[in-house]
């Protein structure tokens, strides 16, 4: 897009225009009403009329709740008229309509370039319905859409290409965006509020009522309420979600840092150790992640130590779980790994074979390294020479427990483990027979 398809080019437009209009000014209103700005009923009548359709072919697709004729001019040379409308919507914004008779359908701009001085002097095509005086008002529906909270204290129109407009909105707060919809700008259309940080200065679309520093300042009042030990030093936006998420990084004194993502409403959704973030927008930039990996695997060795699986952790990743620390675990020192729920300072660590029937599913280690510990489980409870060759999680489970068919190297068919819900423990184990409540063994070789 150049920056003349986003409202210079119109404001041109305008300016010529206002000068044709201004012409013939005297010829077709009466000379105390266009003095006095006033809107006459005559033209209320007109505009009610005729504006609507004239709306329509122009593509603005709103229910015309008021209008009025402004004023006709007529070009000297070609002696081709133009008629000028103002139309208020029910809701969303206001238009003037430009009906040109040689154009095969009439144009809108947007009252906030129709508002838009000439040079020095007020538009003399300003819109004055009642329905049009607060043009920032006109703005809230098309925010409230895109789920975000911004109580619009200043806006600035940048313009439209030809399939979206573009306004600049700056919030009570500090906060700035781009608020993007259709052209003609259409309440039912796709709607969008891109926080000023996306844009650099010196765009064809960017922000000028807003301070990208004072917008920044979010992230020290996210990482404060983030629980996490960190006095922020350096901070930067990173990206945008398409549901309306941000994420920030945070850089802390002391060398540490955190990606932080806030939600649309701009409330604080989590802050991820810079460790455990290189999916965000290809990880921190201001911090070492690569030394917060190895404390990090540190940590999670001794973590997993305290939880009774004792694991020189060499890889972990951490699963995307709301309120919970879910952590998968490669270890270096023994071929089976696991999957962690980590409280405080210890937790519970299921192995990959058990990760499976508790709900997680293991990447770095395949679930056959653990079949040895289901083996052992096995045979706490039964006495068999069984050794577990494949397992499968069952279709059922209770309240209790989680169930586990074990099926066994020497042909023999299969038993049915079942373990403690959300634990480790071992509780039954039952013939396929007895299992058929839960869905049965299905195994190869199964009994």
């Amino acid at each position: 897009m150049s920056r003349n398809r986003l409202g210079v080019a119109a404001a041109v437009i305008l300016s010529m225009l206002a000068v044709g209009a201004t012409t013939s000014a005297a010829q077709k209103k009466p000379k105390d009403a266009a003095a006095a700005g006033a809107i006459t009923e005559k033209d209320r009548e007109r505009g009610k009329a005729e504006a609507p359709a004239l709306a329509k072919s122009a593509g603005i697709a709103c229910t015309v709740a008021d209008a009025r004729f402004i004023i006709a001019s007529t070009d000297p040379k070609t002696k081709v008229k133009t008629d000028y409308f103002e139309i208020a919507c029910d809701q969303g914004m206001g238009y003037l309509l430009i009906a040109d008779a040689s154009k095969p359908a009439p144009t809108g701009a947007p009252c906030f370039e129709a508002n838009k001085p000439i040079g020095d002097k007020p538009s003399p095509l300003a819109c004055k319905l009642p329905g049009n005086l607060d043009l920032q008002a006109q703005l809230t529906p098309y925010i409230a859409k895109t789920g975000k909270t911004c109580v619009v204290e200043k806006s600035r129109y940048i313009g439209a290409s030809p399939a979206k407009t573009f306004i600049e909105v700056a919030c009570q707060g500090g906060n700035g965006y781009i608020l993007e919809t259709a052209a003609p700008a259409n309440i039912a259309g796709e709607t969008r509020l891109n926080s000023c940080l996306n844009y650099e200065a010196g765009q064809t679309v960017a922000c000028e009522l807003t301070d990208r520093a004072a917008q920044l300042a979010v992230v020290d009042k996210l990482m404060a309420g983030s629980g996490k030990a960190c006095t922020v030093k350096d901070r930067r936006y990173v990206l945008s979600t398409k549901d309306g998420a941000s994420w920030f990084e945070a850089a802390c004194e002391g060398g540490t840092g955190f990606m932080i993502e806030q939600k649309a409403d701009g409330t604080l959704a989590r802050a991820l150790a810079c460790a455990d973030a290189d999916f965000v927008g290809g990880g921190c930039t201001m911090t070492d992640a690569r030394a917060a990996k190895t404390e990090q695997n540190g940590l999670y060795t001794k973590l997993s130590g305290n939880a009774g699986f004792k694991c020189t952790v060499e890889q972990y990743g951490v699963f995307n779980v709301p309120n919970k620390e879910i952590v998968e675990l490669k270890c270096s020192d023994r071929p089976d790994g696991g999957i962690a729920e980590f409280k405080g300072s210890g937790g519970i660590v299921y192995n990959c074979a058990l990760a499976e029937v508790q709900g997680y599913r293991c990447s770095f280690t395949k679930k056959d390294a653990s079949y040895a510990q289901v083996t052992k489980d096995l045979r706490s409870l039964k006495d068999t020479t069984c050794n577990v060759r494949e397992t499968r999680t069952l279709d059922r489970a209770t309240d209790n427990a989680v169930y586990m068919e074990a099926n066994c190297d020497d042909g023999n068919g299969s038993y049915v483990i079942g373990y403690q819900r959300g634990g480790v423990k071992p509780l039954e184990v039952l013939s396929c027979a007895q299992a058929k409540t839960l869905g049965g063994c299905k195994l190869p070789g199964n009994k």
